[in-house]
């Protein structure tokens, strides 16, 4: 689609009505909203039930009746799916017109991309989330946004879309020779906000910071990787802005995002979450003609468990680890995670990225630092690490260009790379 087709898919009548509901729900008690979730999934289960030739066969097969499940304390009588189990009957899943499709695809960092189905319903309606909570936070569809993406097209490293009034800005081109431009190009525009990844947010400021330019945009809006420490020391400043981190998947069945006081909740409606100890089981609400009912997510969401209702609704959420993979997995059996933890207030530092190989060899640690970064300051990050990991883990620190750390396929940034020694 191109962005005149994008805009009015995404901002029309189902955008304004979920917009108002949301204000809606954000007034009423936790006890009524539990309500509101209660029809909203028995809603869904019956349509699925009903519609779907996968979940009719998956639900019979286990010996589910469509009256067995009567609210939604009874979810988990049902079975989990997973991503094999979505690749393997996508199109048993989906239940409407095949005109109405619009395929959606997973970044694959957890394995190869997974095919996804949306219609314009339902891109609509999660259009209404963004712009119910990036209101909240100050911004207002029409006003400036700067936009920074990946590679924009051939021969394009920047772009205006007039109607929307968004500037957009491609990450790979933003290097020392070209963010002089960029800087007096954004100050001129005056955003009100800007949407990125982290890293690309962070690799925009990383440059500005080596020239001394120093930018005013209020609002930040992250999504799509997890947000690093590290990161939002760069960026915070460097911007004059506070992020607003979101967190959800591709498939469209967990959100959690940052409110004012920059803890990490759910968006009413989204979706039911099941924490567990090292993944989330989620129920997306907002699309019934692609259910994902009880599909597994392999992310650690750390936090205080008060009970299925009150998790629901109001859940105490720590933080956000990301995908188990994003841990360090040491020789006594034992897993440590809050990994950007240990370059928390590290001076000179620009990037970092841990590759581990095995329980054996040492954990490898790339630096991308500044000519000040010195012994003082590898001493106090092998001292940090050691404080996690322990004096017995081995530990290599090696220094690089940002161009040598790794990146998915979609040019994702994570902290932790999970890969196999050369030559294996």
């Amino acid at each position: 689609m191109n962005e005149f087709v994008k805009f009015h898919a995404k901002n029309n009548f189902l955008t304004l009505e979920r917009m108002k509901l949301l204000e809606k729900l954000s007034q009423l008690s936790d006890e009524r909203l539990a309500e509101r979730y209660n029809d909203a999934f028995l809603e869904l289960y019956r349509y699925a039930r009903l519609y779907s030739p996968f979940y009719t066969k998956l639900y019979a097969d286990h010996g589910v009746g469509i009256n067995d499940i009567k609210d939604i304390s009874d979810i988990t009588k049902l079975p989990v799916i997973n991503r094999e189990m979505i690749r393997d009957h996508v199109e048993d899943i989906y239940n409407s017109l095949d005109k109405l499709k619009v395929i959606g695809l997973t970044s694959g960092t957890s394995g190869t991309p997974l095919t996804l189905y949306r219609t314009l319903f339902d891109i609509s309606i999660e259009q209404g989330y963004i712009r119910h909570y990036r209101q909240q936070h100050g911004y207002t569809i029409g006003q400036p946004l700067l936009s920074i993406r990946g590679t924009l097209g051939k021969k394009t490293s920047f772009d205006y879309f007039k109607k929307a009034n968004i500037l957009y800005i491609s990450s790979p081109d933003i290097n020392e020779g070209t963010i002089d431009k960029y800087y007096e190009m954004v100050k001129d525009f005056k955003p009100v906000a800007v949407e990125a990844y982290p890293s690309y947010l962070h690799k925009f400021c990383i440059e500005l910071s080596k020239k001394g330019h120093v930018l005013t945009i209020p609002n930040a809006f992250t999504s799509s990787e997890t947000l690093v420490d590290f990161q939002r020391e760069m960026i915070e400043p460097y911007l004059n802005t506070t992020i607003h981190d979101w967190y959800g998947n591709a498939e469209r069945t967990i959100l959690l995002a940052q409110d004012k006081q920059m803890s990490y909740k759910p968006l009413p409606l989204y979706s039911i979450n099941e924490y567990r100890e090292d993944h989330v089981i989620t129920t997306g609400l907002i699309s019934k003609r692609f259910p994902l009912i009880r599909y597994e997510v392999g992310d650690v969401i750390d936090m205080q468990h008060k009970g299925f209702v009150p998790d629901l609704v109001n859940p105490s959420i720590k933080g956000i680890q990301g995908r188990i993979g994003d841990n360090l997995d040491l020789r006594d059996g034992s897993v440590v995670g809050c990994i950007d933890h240990a370059f928390k207030g590290m001076e000179h530092l620009d990037m970092a990225q841990v590759h581990q190989y095995n329980t054996i060899d040492p954990i490898e640690i790339k630096i991308v630092a500044r000519p000040a970064f010195g012994p003082k300051q590898e001493n106090q990050l092998r001292a940090n690490f050691v404080r996690m990991v322990g004096a017995e883990t081995p530990l290599k620190f090696v220094y690089c260009n940002k161009e040598d750390l790794t990146y998915s396929n979609n040019d994702k940034f994570r902290l932790v790379i999970k890969n196999k020694p050369a030559g294996s």
